[in-house]
């Protein structure tokens, strides 16, 4: 099958070869053999004209030689029949070109048209009139007196391919002639017009990038074609400059140039559209590198082409085109050979394309192949039939992808559903495991309440007593004996009692830690940071200060044995003790990582930072810093509270360096749940 293709192929590319060939220039019966046959005759039968056939040229390599020179006798043996020929390929010369017109035609005015837009340098002899109303193709106005014979001489000089089909026309067909011209550029435009707007609609319906790419590959083309058929130059302020010499051109004032940017850049576009779209990564070594290294220099050669493209930057370009097209191709065929459905149907229309209009197109700009309509258009009527079955392609594309989104999103509101009926449930329950737990936290306040309230009326009397007697003894009343060991035992009996009731204010704090380990629960951390990071975010933005939230990937859930609030009493101790120092507008950092079996959370801030002598001492119970008015207590339960979830709590500090409060957490392993 492979081998039928490839044999279709090549018959197809001799078959348009052929064609091509059969469509050049032929003399016609107004074109005479007189005068060594190098004179055009013009009749009234015939009003339009190829000077190629009739044309003699004269190649300058150097560039320098003027009108005086060329009509010189030792120059004028050296001019040589064109022979039909219109393209030279790539050269640095410039070109003369004489023409002799004897007019046996009752017409005196005429035009003379360049029919290549991208010759940056043209001059005619004798000087006529340049027409830039209606045409889009270099016209000059030529006065040709009946019965007479008249010498043209035109100098051309490019940086690009050195093109001259040259066509005369009298003035008095000129309406009928642009009216197919202009009727067959309107429809042409307008079918590119139609195209850009459409891919441009489809990346704003699908917001993908790679029909973004696709639509800048679109456009760029297009304008490459429209700066071919010379509808853009005057944008660009291009329009041929008569005149010979190079030496004051630069790039933008090359049409040749301005095509070669954007046929360039539009083949970055379509390499980007193809990675974006075909991700040949996954298929191929080779295309992915081949994509690669186009993505890097085509943006080099783009930005190059202002500064080297007048030092015979074309003709490298030129093979960077054509290389970079049938690598672009082997892509294709790469990724279609190891699975790709998407560039099987892209190679559909781009391997015809290519063989059949692109690679003409190439030979004729390299001299190898004659200008006329064929050659000169079969490369634009297949762009439009790749961006037609493109746009096709997509579309289709599009429709697939929406049926996607359609099917996912209805799997998706039947999951919600599902995920909404048991959230429901779990809030039911939740709620009732809260109204348990308030009922049970009224009944422990009341508790300590009542116990305080004893505690105090307690150690009151005692107090009393022993206030009491020490007073009796310090007055040093006359007591027998055993009225004073009567009154020391009942100090030592009070005394006693205070001591019971401070054991049972010690027994209430055991009570409260035992109480916040009952409360420990199993925890997915990275899950329960992510909500407390937001909202102590929006405390820190509140407070004046910015906040930047780094949580690292955890990949799986994370789970922690802890008190969910008494964590967040760390967390929240450590987030006020870096706004207090951290001044208005400044930067606090709150990071989560996950080394191995434990979690981390650092807390940074922008203040004015700790000493050392001072960062030692810094979680000590009641040390506060100096000229500081706090309790010095936040640090210090900070401390206690990660220590009882067996975790480690420090600091790291300089002078005018900010401060950075880290801690970490022990993770419950799956074996020890």
């Amino acid at each position: 099958m492979a081998a039928w293709l490839r044999r279709c192929g090549i018959v197809l590319i001799w078959l348009t070869i052929a064609g091509m060939l059969a469509a050049s220039p032929t003399v016609t019966a107004a074109q005479t053999q007189a005068g060594g046959g190098m004179k055009l005759s013009l009749v009234d039968e015939i009003s339009t004209y190829s000077l190629n056939r009739q044309m003699d040229i004269l190649e300058d390599p150097q560039g320098k030689w003027s009108i005086e020179d060329v009509q010189s006798p030792a120059m004028q043996d050296q001019f040589r029949p064109a022979k039909g020929k219109s393209s030279f390929g790539y050269t640095s010369s410039a070109y003369w070109v004489r023409a002799v017109i004897v007019n046996d035609s009752s017409n005196s005015r005429w035009e003379i048209s360049v029919l290549n837009p991208l010759m940056d340098r043209i001059a005619i002899y004798p000087a006529a009139e340049m027409i830039s109303v209606h045409r889009h193709y270099p016209t000059y106005q030529v006065l040709l007196q009946p019965g007479e014979q008249t010498t043209i001489y035109m100098r051309f000089e490019t940086y690009g391919s050195m093109m001259l089909p040259l066509q005369l026309i009298a003035q008095s067909a000129l309406y009928d002639s642009m009216h197919n011209q202009l009727l067959y550029s309107g429809i042409y435009n307008g079918v590119l017009l139609v195209i850009m707007v459409f891919q441009m609609v489809l990346f704003l319906y699908t917001r993908n990038r790679a029909y973004l790419y696709y639509a800048l590959y679109v456009i760029s083309f297009c304008i490459a074609v429209l700066i071919w058929n010379g509808f853009t130059l005057r944008w660009f302020g291009l329009e041929p400059v008569e005149g010979s010499g190079m030496a004051a051109a630069g790039f933008w004032s090359s049409p040749s140039g301005l095509y070669d940017m954007f046929y360039v850049l539009g083949r970055w576009f379509g390499c980007l559209f193809a990675v974006n779209l075909l991700m040949p990564r996954d298929y191929s070594r080779l295309s992915d590198w081949i994509c690669r290294a186009l993505n890097v220099f085509c943006p080099l050669l783009c930005i190059s082409m202002p500064f080297l493209y007048p030092y015979g930057m074309a003709s490298f370009l030129f093979w960077f085109k054509y290389v970079s097209l049938f690598l672009m191709m082997l892509v294709l065929i790469l990724c279609a050979v190891k699975g790709s459905r998407i560039a099987f149907f892209l190679a559909i229309p781009k391997v015809p394309v290519v063989l059949i209009a692109i690679v003409p197109k190439a030979l004729l700009m390299y001299g190898l192949l004659p200008n006329n309509f064929l050659t000169r258009n079969i490369a634009q009527f297949g762009v439009i039939g790749d961006f037609v079955f493109m746009a096709v392609l997509l579309y289709a594309l599009m429709n697939q992808m929406r049926r996607k989104e359609e099917t996912t999103l209805q799997a998706l509101v039947v999951t919600l559903s599902s995920w909404n009926a048991s959230l429901n449930k779990r809030v039911e329950e939740q709620t009732e495991s809260l109204k348990q737990a308030n009922v049970k936290l009224i009944e422990s306040e009341a508790f300590r309440t009542r116990m305080l309230q004893n505690i105090s009326h307690d150690v009151r009397n005692p107090l009393s007593y022993v206030q009491s007697g020490v007073q009796a003894l310090h007055a040093k009343l006359e007591m027998r004996p055993e009225e004073q060991d009567r009154l020391l035992r009942k100090l030592r009996d009070k005394v006693q009692d205070v001591n019971r009731f401070i054991d049972d204010l010690l027994d209430l704090t055991r009570w409260d830690e035992t109480t916040e380990d009952r409360e420990a629960r199993l925890v997915i951390f990275n899950e329960w940071m992510e909500e407390m990071g937001e909202a102590l975010a929006a405390d820190i933005e509140y407070a004046g200060r910015r906040c930047v939230l780094s949580l690292e990937p955890a990949g799986t859930d994370v789970d922690v044995r802890m008190n969910p609030h008494a964590i967040k009493r760390v967390l929240a101790n450590l987030i006020h003790n870096a706004c207090k120092y951290t001044p208005p507008g400044g930067t606090i950092t709150i990071h989560v990582s996950y080394p191995a079996d434990a979690v981390r959370v650092v807390v940074e801030d922008t203040g004015p930072g700790i000493s050392p002598e001072l960062l030692e001492r810094i979680f000590q119970r009641h040390y506060s810093g100096v000229g500081s008015e706090s309790s010095g207590l936040g640090l210090a339960i900070a401390k206690d509270l990660v220590e009882r979830h067996g975790g480690a709590i420090g600091a790291e500090s300089g002078v005018g360096q900010g401060s950075r409060f880290y801690f970490t957490l022990p993770v419950v392993r799956t074996d020890d749940r």
